[in-house]
């Protein structure tokens, strides 16, 4: 059975991850861990994160993004579009939006954030919103994970991730391949990502480029 066969019928295969075991590697000092995974609590990353004093906060994203915030443009007949503004709009829509999700206690500081392959159901205002809302959560340490869809692919599709060892990802499919994707550069994602700068990263044989960020204010672990 192949990863498609499998990831239809249910079955959780394994990706490896260069980049995964040094990320975690980085993390071994710290005494009580705060993750942020974006996705939903999988049994993989909670029985990994077990056996260490760890707090894991599972964001559930994806989900939220089948119920997009909606923006009203009202306009008067013969007016000149206002882009400007509805930017503006749409990003405030979505900053509401995420922060729904993202309520947290105003001291949470996330040492690692898994954002897996998020980014590339979000366009450029909405990942700004995203990166507004999760910043005040980040401190000068935090370390963070990607999938990035660098160009389009038909044979992209959705899947929920979890970490089964420090080098595997455990995946299955996803509920989510309704939404539009955003394929686009890297330098595009990072520059909208703002507290983040790239440490590694790896051109995956399916096209995804697997990427490890750190904060830009902190010092590497």
């Amino acid at each position: 059975m192949n990863l498609a066969e499998q990831l239809n019928s249910g079955q959780p295969d394994t990706l490896p991850s260069r980049l995964m075991p040094d990320i975690l590697e980085r993390l071994q000092s710290v005494p009580r861990l705060m993750v942020l995974d974006v996705g939903l609590g999988v049994h993989e990353t909670v029985a990994f994160f077990g056996d260490r004093r760890c707090r894991l906060h599972f964001a559930g994203i994806h989900d939220a993004l089948h119920s997009p915030p909606r923006v009203e443009h009202q306009r008067q007949p013969g007016q000149l579009v206002d882009k400007q503004a509805e930017e503006a709009a749409s990003y405030e829509a979505w900053r509401q939006h995420f922060a729904q999700s993202m309520n947290y206690p105003t001291d949470t500081r996330f040492d690692v954030c898994l954002f897996w392959d998020l980014f590339n159901y979000l366009d450029d205002i909405a990942i700004k919103a995203f990166a507004d809302v999760l910043s005040p959560y980040l401190s000068d340490q935090t370390l963070a994970h990607a999938y990035l869809l660098l160009k389009a692919d038909n044979g992209f599709s959705s899947r929920e991730y979890g970490i089964k060892s420090a080098g595997e990802i455990a995946i299955r499919a996803g509920a989510h391949n309704s939404l539009d994707y955003f394929p686009r550069p890297q330098a595009r994602v990072t520059s909208m990502i703002s507290d983040f700068s790239v440490n590694h990263s790896v051109l995956r044989r399916d096209g995804l480029l697997e990427v490890s960020l750190r904060s830009k204010t902190g010092t590497a672990r």
